[in-house]
């Protein structure tokens, strides 16, 4: 029987309609059942359901379903098995430090895939990528980014050589001073929602982002989808 979700469980699931299409369209293989509440037999979404999955792995259980949904509009529940996955090592690269809220996490997932970035380093300790609410933030993106876990930004390196360009408020240049790569051999750096990154990231090609001092510092998923905009669109 599935319980309400834990770190050290095997498996996660997604809550919604949205995210379990995703979940369906990009990760068949990991899906283990879909719970279904009996209110929604009637609607568009499981109508579409069924044409998407074998209808043996529909389970309606309006019992165990109200444990786990956290949204009183989740009338579906995919359940998946966890899965360990290797970056692109010929795409550009998102590295994150340390990340620490879930919905930064999910949030980041999301704004990759709108610009094509489908790669995402996490160097641990970190939040929970799989925990369900990361999974909700995310709206299903995190099926189509591949993530790879790094105990240190020195093991990521070591894998994959990559250019990179750490983002910190130590930086010299700002964001539209910096040469963008031509090819696609570079990471973008980020650092912890709170600390950011250690001044032993601080290189000649840090990047700060240009701003007014009525703030101290950007969002993480906020500077990170700027980030993702500069470099997709403003070669120089």
């Amino acid at each position: 029987m599935i319980k309400a979700y834990k770190k050290d469980c095997n498996y996660s699931y997604t809550a919604g309609f949205f995210p379990t299409f995703e979940l369906i369209n990009n990760k068949k293989d990991k899906l283990r059942c879909i719970y279904v509440s009996s209110n929604s037999k009637s609607s568009s979404g499981y109508l579409k359901l069924l044409q998407l999955v074998d209808n043996r792995k529909i389970i309606f259980s309006d019992n165990i379903f109200s444990k786990l949904k956290e949204k009183d509009n989740d009338h579906i529940i995919g359940v998946f098995d966890k899965y360990e996955e290797e970056l692109e090592p010929n795409l550009p690269h998102v590295v994150l430090v340390n990340p620490s809220d879930m919905g930064n996490l999910g949030n980041i997932m999301r704004s990759m895939l709108a610009f094509n970035y489908l790669d995402l380093a996490i160097i641990t300790p970190s939040c929970d990528r799989y925990n369900p609410k990361t999974i909700r933030s995310s709206m299903g993106a995190c099926f189509s980014i591949r993530q790879e876990l790094f105990s240190s930004f020195e093991d990521y390196l070591n894998k994959y050589r990559k250019e990179y360009f750490p983002f910190m408020l130590q930086a010299k240049n700002y964001m539209h001073e910096i040469k963008k790569p031509l090819d696609n051999n570079y990471a973008l750096v980020f650092g912890n929602e709170a600390s950011g990154l250690d001044i032993s990231y601080l290189n000649k090609q840090a990047i700060k982002i240009e701003q007014s001092d009525k703030v101290d510092s950007l969002n993480l998923a906020t500077a990170v989808v700027l980030a993702l905009y500069d470099f997709k669109f403003n070669k120089n």
